[in-house]
């Protein structure tokens, strides 16, 4: 049924017994990858402590920071699932960063995305706070991409765009055009 990819260190043979099972329960008891996601992740973030991302998809590839070498990579029922524990429910996770974006422009969108996440109940509301918020701080168009499980495509404007994590929802802000 399971097949294991990879697995670091930081997950022994206990952890990855349970969470192979609290798998299993996730895709018995949900039809969808968000629901699923989210049941394994509440579960691991009680359990475990700290801040546990899921991500379930068709042949994906991921990129980002994780902590303590708590990675876990897996199939089921011709999934692929990756669970990564990652610095924690307060800080981001870095997914990706242009080199040439300004650091106060990085800095006042990290603080963005923050308020949004504090104030904002819904994701839809989010990006709309997002959007308004960068766009009124900062020159040219910007688009925001908001969610729990996602790869973007979208061209952008070179050096200008910013994709997080934080409390497992990724935020990808970037500038369209100028």
């Amino acid at each position: 049924m399971f097949q294991i990819i990879k697995v670091d260190s930081g997950i022994d043979a206990k952890q990855e017994f349970e969470i192979s099972n609290i798998v299993k329960a996730a895709y018995d008891r949900f039809n969808n990858q968000y629901d699923r996601s989210k049941y394994i992740s509440d579960y691991l973030d009680e359990k475990y402590g700290g801040c546990w991302r899921v991500t379930i998809g068709k042949q994906f590839t991921s990129c980002g920071t994780y902590y303590l070498s708590q990675l876990l990579r897996l199939s089921y029922q011709n999934d692929q699932i990756e669970i990564v524990r990652t610095q924690g429910d307060s800080e981001f996770e870095i997914i990706q960063r242009d080199q040439g974006m300004n650091q106060a422009v990085f800095d006042s969108i990290l603080g963005i995305i923050q308020n949004a996440q504090q104030m904002q109940k819904n994701l839809s509301a989010q990006v709309e706070y997002i959007s308004e918020c960068v766009e009124s701080k900062h020159s040219g168009k910007w688009a925001v991409i908001c969610g729990y499980d996602f790869n973007s495509r979208v061209p952008y404007v070179n050096n200008n765009l910013i994709c997080v994590a934080k409390k497992g929802i990724r935020y990808t802000v970037l500038m369209i055009s100028k």
